[in-house]
């Protein structure tokens, strides 16, 4: 009788989509990627566009059950399951790909749209979207932003957050609310909510569409394949890539054990059984990357590889990435059932974990091989077993928390793509101690609060217990069936894992490229620790103002250009909460997925909930000289030039590409900032000179500059790629020197410190504030407070100072 009425009640929102209620049919639904871990949902919905979506959740108050938001199912951590029964919304219908804008780098995007078919549509445009989980061929953007997603090659370009501008989202009262936008923005909230959003693993709403940040598509890729007879061999070839002029978009690792599976099946490549084997690839210009190819190939040689094989052939590259592709397909066919972790540990523990996953899975007699993103220290530890043999299960799952304690005491994070779900929901106390618990979990309580979206994921405390303490319309099944057993919760573990503070202590590790300092320190003091380690942080924008002053001024510097916002540059912080208490957010590894984006959040907020003591910085190589090149000429000319470089993939090796303009508004110039090796100028060179000449522009080269530091803006606007010049061009007009970033969409605004400042910037405000919010940017000034918060915003601001306990809260 309670299914009929839930079916019943479905059938009420969805007209043209399908209502599940057969056995048979919801069979399909009962696990993810994961497998051994089932969960048989009460009924599955399958809306047939956003409208119907919104109707669904529109309903849920009524409906009285979990909700669970799935799109394919592909995730391996048990996420989009229905650990407490209930409802599956199934979003595959919604998968259109609304708006492709090149000139801008972004599209517009249903949730619904699979990876490579999104990758299909953009490759005649000549752009991509570089996240790229290994099922792309089936995973869908919302599962991989719910997710925050990853793949092999996200050591150079990142993960999937680095890419979503824009995030729509159904709430459970069925309002539907935008954060960001095509302009990547906050839009028109005071604070960055899409920061919790991305990764928030179906916890906190329903996605219907993103907008998704597009790079210009290389136009040519080497890839390298190497062996090695020991780790020892196969690190030192890590650790040299790592740290060369070439930047590897991918650094992948296979263990001997999982090289002799490959080997061992239809799939062989023909390796040696008892090697290591790495891949790595590099991609650029023709004329750059074809120079690098025989100083990464050295670099393989040198740490002692047996063989080393490379090629630009689309073909011949195929096969060279036979065996990786290949491994993760071959242990479902070999196994019942596998586990794989993701576990991000700092480089220099690698060995120390490979060892210890070994020897506890020899131990224990259960099977492990490895295969991993070796450039950013994320493992792929998998264990192969069977769920029916008695105690095996168990073996894993001590295997799992002996490894996760240890990710964690060296440094570490439980995940770094795949996300928590209810797989490791019973280690989070491991990582957050009792204050920044509290602050997690203030997260949900906002958008959440009763936790009827997704419960029992990412934290084990997210328990559905009905809608005020009672179940709705009696369509809520026997209590007994909402139980998890102790496995499928993992509650096994927690009883012996309490939260423990942790916070960061001052340390640079030049393996991994990070530093640990004072948010009140200067640029002197980031180069006095990372230069003598030939590592650079590049998104310094004032020599004598502090870290934290320079964060608060603007999230974007120059050379966000090419290695993204600070917040993408800045991983960790300790940071002290209104009431006096101190936390940690973020992670001393440059990758993670392992709990809300409090991060982001908080180093975006402008020191509303607290502020930084401490910050973690991502540091970069220095490649040796910086050579700044101007092109000058007319306002048009430079601005139709600045597209053009733009639109080719030189764009992903300049440090910055500016648009300068002042009071003078019948010239304009382009500002190149390059950091490279000495051999390789010219070649850059060549491309800037040639680039000049067929836009009439004037070129000059500074060779062995100083990178440019403009200083701190007296405001800062954030559009949209394609709109950002001639806003630029429009300030300008009003006396104010301007620094356009030109791929990251912000203005940069320089006034002199006249009596009227202030009540110019709010006249450009008042003038341009509104187009802005419209296309999901915003505006900041370091004179100025920032957009009040709307009605709703503050009942969202209040939920969460609430939940969290913060206490005396400065707005």
């Amino acid at each position: 009788m309670a299914t009929n009425r839930l079916e019943g009640l479905l059938k009420q929102s969805v007209v043209r989509g399908r209502v599940l209620t057969a056995p048979a049919q919801l069979a399909g639904y009962d696990a993810d990627g994961l497998g051994y871990k089932t969960f048989r949902p009460d009924a599955v919905v399958i809306p047939s566009d956003a409208d119907e979506m919104i109707r669904v959740l529109q309903s849920a108050k009524q409906l009285g059950v979990p909700i669970c938001v799935r799109g394919a199912g592909t995730s391996l951590s048990g996420g989009p399951v229905a650990a407490q029964g209930g409802v599956i919304v199934h979003t595959s219908a919604l998968r259109n790909v609304r708006k492709i804008d090149v000139e801008g780098f972004w599209c517009e995007v249903e949730c619904g749209v699979t990876l490579n078919r999104l990758d299909e549509i953009l490759a005649p445009h000549g752009v991509f979207y570089p996240p790229d989980p290994s099922s792309g061929p089936v995973c869908t953007l919302g599962g991989n932003i719910a997710m925050n997603a990853g793949g092999a090659h996200c050591f150079r370009y990142g993960v999937t957050s680095n890419y979503v501008l824009g995030v729509e989202a159904v709430l459970l009262d069925g309002s539907v609310h935008r954060f960001g936008g095509p302009a990547g923005g906050r839009g028109p909230w005071r604070e960055d909510w899409k920061r919790f959003m991305v990764g928030s693993e179906g916890t906190l709403g329903a996605f219907t569409r993103f907008w998704l940040r597009l790079l210009p598509r290389p136009e040519k890729v080497w890839t390298f394949r190497a062996t090695y007879s020991d780790l020892i061999t196969a690190e030192k070839a890590i650790h040299a890539l790592v740290t060369h002029s070439s930047f590897p978009v991918a650094i992948e690792l296979m263990d001997p054990r999982c090289v002799a599976m490959v080997e061992n099946s239809p799939m062989a490549a023909g390796l040696p059984k008892d090697s290591f084997m790495l891949l790595t690839e590099i991609d650029g210009p023709p004329a750059l990357v074809d120079a690098r190819v025989e100083a990464v190939a050295d670099i393989l040689r040198s740490a002692g590889s047996r063989d080393v094989v490379f090629s630009d052939d689309d073909e011949q590259r195929k096969k060279l990435w036979k065996a990786r592709k290949a491994a993760g397909g071959l242990m479902g066919q070999l196994s019942a059932d596998f586990m794989v972790q993701d576990a991000v540990i700092p480089k220099r523990a690698l060995a120390e974990l490979l060892q210890l996953v070994y020897d506890e899975a020899d131990a224990a007699g259960i099977r492990a091989v490895n295969v991993f993103h070796a450039g950013d220290g994320n493992l792929h530890p998998n264990f192969l077993f069977d769920s029916r043999n008695p105690g095996e299960l168990e073996k894993v799952e001590h295997i799992g928390k002996r490894l996760m304690q240890r990710v964690v005491d060296v440094g570490g994070t439980l995940s770094g793509e795949h996300g928590i779900g209810n797989d490791k929901s019973a280690y989070m106390p491991l990582v957050f101690g009792t204050d920044a618990l509290r602050l997690q979990l203030a997260v949900p309580a906002v958008f959440n609060p009763h936790h009827q979206l997704n419960p029992l994921k990412v934290f084990a405390e997210r328990r559905f217990e009905g809608l005020n303490g009672a179940t709705q319309n009696g369509v809520t099944p026997d209590d007994k069936k909402r139980v998890p057993s102790v496995h499928e919760t993992g509650q096994s573990v927690i009883a012996s894992t309490t939260a423990v503070e942790r916070y960061f202590e001052p340390f640079l590790d030049p393996i991994d490229g990070v530093l640990c300092l004072s948010a009140e320190s200067t640029a002197t003091d980031v180069e006095a620790s990372a230069a003598a380690h030939k590592l650079r942080f590049p998104l310094l924008i004032d020599r004598t103002a502090t870290l934290r002053v320079q964060v608060n001024a603007t999230g974007f510097a120059p050379a966000s250009s090419r290695f993204g916002a600070f917040c993408d540059n800045i991983v960790g912080m300790n940071w002290k909460l209104p009431n006096g208490r101190t936390i940690r957010v973020g992670e001393r590894v440059v990758k993670t997925t392992t709990g809300y984006d409090l991060f982001r959040f908080l180093l975006a907020s402008g020191d509303r909930f607290g502020h930084p003591i401490d910050y973690v910085l991502r540091l970069r190589p220095d490649c040796g000289p910086t050579t700044i090149v101007v092109l000058k000429g007319s306002v048009e000319r430079v601005s139709k030039a600045i597209p053009d470089v733009l639109r080719t993939c030189w764009m992903h090796w300049f440090d910055s590409i500016d648009f300068i303009s002042d009071q003078d508004a019948s010239s304009a110039m382009i500002r190149i900032v390059v950091n490279g090796p000495i051999d390789e100028s010219p070649v850059a060179e060549r491309y800037l000179t040639e680039f000049a000449q067929s836009h009439t522009l004037s070129i000059d080269m500074e060779r062995n500059a100083i990178p440019p530091t403009d200083g701190l803006p007296d405001f800062a606007f954030k559009t949209a790629t394609e709109h950002v010049i001639p806003l630029a061009r429009e300030i300008a007009k009003s006396g104010v020197r301007c620094v356009a970033l030109c791929y990251n969409g912000v203005v940069h605004g320089f006034l002199d410190d006249s009596a009227d400042r202030d009540n110019r910037i709010r006249t450009l405000i008042n003038a341009h504030g509104e187009h802005l919010m419209t296309v999901g940017g915003d505006w900041h000034s370091r004179h100025l407070p920032d957009l009040p918060p709307s009605t709703q915003e503050t009942q969202w601001i209040t939920a969460f100072e609430h939940a969290a306990d913060l206490l005396a809260i400065n707005r």
